[in-house]
């Protein structure tokens, strides 16, 4: 037994009960936001074993990013005893049972949208969702000061996203927080296009001004999930060398399974 072990076995159990005892958001789209889900001394542990920003890639527009799902080469090539923390989190603390329960907490949600995308079918191609390991997906961002992440739709595959907000510079302004913006409800075969990234999306209707902040606050998880009018974005209002941090995990679709529901867009295939 590593000295991980029983913190990670400690969080494991405190995420889960949290994630169970959630509630649903549903405008203006499905999300949830959980305080206290992990304690203060799981998220010292996570400043403690960051990698140093010489070890990030450069994603452009003011991101950088370090890859943390299980079989990745940034992690795999990262000579440190810290990668074991982020390994042991992907394999006991960010886990299937977590994923499902996720995936439980926006069922009733996910019926709806269903319903109004396949109508009559909607069971059926709900039948067909088979979910990744969530040890596949996973990285720490690094958004710089002045830098936007800007307003989009996730890929047909994904099926909620999770943002654990970190402050390891002690320098996070609150609105430095996801932004849930309002775009009109495509539904149907439309609907479904959008998602499959066939048909033209619809960002450039979102009202800034109308958009929902989940503020910015250390320790803080947000969970949303994806639907043909789930933009999302956020905006690092700052200067100098302020940087906004966090760690984002996907739940997602096997492509076999995005395929038959939504198709794939080329960058899928």
């Amino acid at each position: 037994m590593t000295t991980l072990d029983p913190l990670i076995r400690r969080e494991h159990a405190r995420l889960l009960e949290s994630v169970r005892r959630a509630n649903v958001i549903r405008e203006p789209f499905p999300h949830t936001i959980i305080d206290g889900a992990l304690s203060s001394e799981f998220i010292l542990q996570a400043y403690q074993c960051l990698p140093g920003k010489a070890q990030f890639s450069d994603a452009g527009h003011g991101l950088l990013a370090f890859q943390i799902w299980d079989k990745s080469e940034e992690l795999a090539q990262w000579q440190s005893r810290r990668k074991v923390f982020w390994q042991h989190c992907n394999d006991a603390l960010f886990d299937d049972v977590v994923a499902t329960a996720i995936h439980t907490l926006f069922a009733p949600a996910r019926q709806s949208l269903y319903q109004r995308l396949f109508g009559h079918r909607a069971d059926s191609m709900q039948d067909l969702i088979q979910l990744q390991p969530w040890a596949t997906s996973g990285a720490l961002n690094i958004r710089a000061a002045g830098s936007t992440l800007p307003t989009h739709m996730d890929w047909p595959n994904r099926l909620y996203s999770l943002i654990l907000y970190l402050d390891p510079e002690q320098n996070a302004l609150p609105d430095w927080g996801t932004r849930l913006f309002r775009g009109p409800q495509i539904i149907g075969r439309e609907g479904v296009e959008i998602m499959a990234k066939r048909a033209p999306d619809h960002v450039k209707s979102c009202a800034p001004e109308a958009a929902t902040l989940i503020p910015f606050q250390p320790g803080r998880i947000a969970i949303f999930m994806n639907t043909p009018w789930s933009y999302h974005g956020a905006r690092v209002q700052a200067q100098g060398n302020a940087s906004r941090w966090c760690l984002v995990k996907g739940i997602n679709m096997t492509l076999e399974s995005t395929e038959q529901l939504f198709g794939l867009p080329p960058e899928l295939t």
